[in-house]
């Protein structure tokens, strides 16, 4: 009898360590479901692509002063000769002055122009604004159009798009509303830049992987 008394307390004992030990593994299973949960969120640039003093969710400044800052120093750039593979401060390919500039206000930008040319978000031509990339393909008619040259919106003005940028005439700027060349070779445009509701500028939503 007394036996009996011992294997039934240790059976009664073992069940409700192993229902204990179901319930745990449910509770684990749950919060692991909830915090895997796929959330959609606004995704700044990597931190690969910023300085490491640089805040990756925001930058603080106040609305498109980081634009222009970053204008002026490719503005302060005219002139200087075209080189391929150069990122200046003396001489710059079209890539080169792109992460030059944005250098100024601490992105580190990729240093092809293929590479930047996936960040941020694909606006129209009509929506374009300062600081917005414009990408273009070096052949008019090739079907699978390859980014070969970026520039940067400088201003819009009356219609028209003036794009800074360096080709081989050097850095310049160029009316691409009134380039054939252009117009024909464009792919796409770009805005790495956002403004959120409190006017701060923020990274654009990157593609998901």
């Amino acid at each position: 009898m007394k036996k009996l008394l011992i294997f039934i307390s240790f059976f009664t004992l073992s069940t409700a360590q192993a229902k204990e030990r179901k319930k745990n593994k449910e509770k684990t299973r749950h919060h692991l479901s909830i915090f895997h949960k796929k959330k959609k969120k606004v995704v700044s640039l990597p931190a690969a692509y910023l300085a490491p003093d640089v805040d990756t969710i925001s930058i603080s400044a106040s609305d498109s002063n980081n634009i222009n800052h970053m204008l002026s120093v490719l503005e302060s750039e005219l002139g200087k000769p075209y080189r391929r593979g150069a990122i200046g401060p003396d001489r710059f390919d079209c890539s080169g002055l792109i992460k030059y500039g944005f250098s100024h206000i601490g992105w580190i930008l990729p240093r092809r122009a293929t590479d930047i040319g996936q960040l941020g978000q694909t606006i129209t031509t009509e929506s374009c604004s300062p600081g917005d990339l414009l990408f273009f393909s070096g052949r008019r008619r090739s079907k699978n159009k390859k980014i070969s040259h970026v520039g940067c919106v400088y201003k819009v003005e009356d219609g028209k798009i003036f794009m800074i940028h360096s080709s081989d005439q050097g850095v310049n700027i160029t009316d691409i509303t009134n380039s054939r060349y252009y117009q024909e070779r464009l792919i796409y445009a770009k805005r790495l830049f956002e403004a959120d509701s409190t006017s701060s500028i923020i990274p654009a939503e990157l593609p998901c992987n």
